[in-house]
């Protein structure tokens, strides 16, 4: 579609750490800035749930590349 990989696989990487952020609830107002929003989350260990979503993300850049 005429986008560089790096570009692409950049964009997915910023995604990545946006998502697993979320799911891990590890997003702050410092870390979000004006950007930030609290979402409404069950709580507990969603650790598996991270690792998992990150290696869908890690995948994808690696198809990419």
């Amino acid at each position: 579609l005429g986008v560089p990989a790096q570009s692409a696989a950049r964009a997915v990487a910023i995604m990545k750490a946006s998502a697993t952020a979320h799911i891990g609830e590890t997003n702050t107002p410092a870390l979000g800035g004006t950007k930030f929003r609290k979402m409404e989350t069950a709580q507990g260990d969603c650790s598996a749930l991270v690792a998992e979503a990150a290696s869908y993300f890690d995948r994808v850049i690696s198809a990419v590349a």
